[in-house]
């Protein structure tokens, strides 16, 4: 999708037939199909339906690509019912693959939820939700599509947490990241307040420090520590003794 405020899809190519101009109602949902075919276009389908009469407002291809077939403001013959039809947007999803599974590709599970995210946006339809905005084909005629999409298939709640999530960046932005747990006083000291603490104790009292510091010269290269110690021997007080001699 070029633009998904605006929706403005990749690509363009208009029906000529097999849809009504104009809504008798306005958009209450979104209708979702599958091609039953392999690796379509958005060309492919159209030329599909010059003979046959249907049509969809948009295809999602292989490739994620989303192109735009007949006007959101005109009846794509897409739900087998003209209520339906007058009041929904008919979103096909290509196959990658065909039957028994019918796979679709992660691209256009991916791009088709968000089309229909942006389009519950723009038409104030609200939260994408299955059942009442969401819809799928086989609810309105004798028909299992969207197959996999549909509720129990492998690709529905895949698809369903997509739109909502999509919906939810449209509508509110994106989450900001959580903020970081708290920390202790230990952990939220930075390495070089630690190692200035770690120099201070050195110069004090001898200990192991990044720089090794050697002592005062004026002391006689000892720290206030060691050089207390030998003014305390030289005064004969009990107890003392120089670090140097352990005398």
């Amino acid at each position: 999708m070029k633009d998904w405020h605006t929706l403005e899809p990749d690509l363009y190519r208009l029906m000529n037939k097999h849809y009504t101009p104009g809504r008798p109602s306005s958009i209450r949902c979104i209708v979702r199909h599958h091609n039953a075919g392999v690796n379509l276009t958005t060309g492919d389908v159209w030329n599909i339906w010059q003979s046959r009469q249907a049509s969809a407002h948009y295809q999602v291809e292989v490739n994620g690509r989303i192109g735009q077939l007949v006007n959101d403001w005109d009846t794509a013959w897409h739900a087998a019912s003209a209520s339906m039809n007058a009041q929904s947007i008919g979103i096909e999803h290509a196959n990658s693959g065909g039957p028994p599974g019918w796979p679709i590709s992660d691209a256009t599970i991916r791009e088709g939820a968000r089309l229909a995210a942006a389009l519950c946006k723009a038409y104030d339809l609200g939260r994408p939700h299955y059942g009442t905005n969401i819809r799928d084909h086989r609810e309105f005629t004798s028909t299992s599509c969207p197959y996999a999409l549909a509720p129990g298939g492998p690709y529905h709640q895949r698809w369903m947490d997509e739109a909502v999530q999509f919906y939810d960046e449209l509508t509110t932005g994106p989450k900001p990241p959580a903020p970081p747990a708290p920390t202790s006083k230990e952990d939220t000291m930075n390495a070089e307040q630690s190692h200035q603490l770690a120099d201070v104790t050195g110069q004090l009292t001898g200990s192991p420090t990044p720089g090794e510091f050697p002592g005062w010269p004026q002391l006689g290269n000892r720290t206030p520590v060691d050089a207390l110690a030998v003014i305390g021997k030289h005064l004969g007080l009990p107890g003392f003794y120089d670090p140097r001699t352990r005398k």
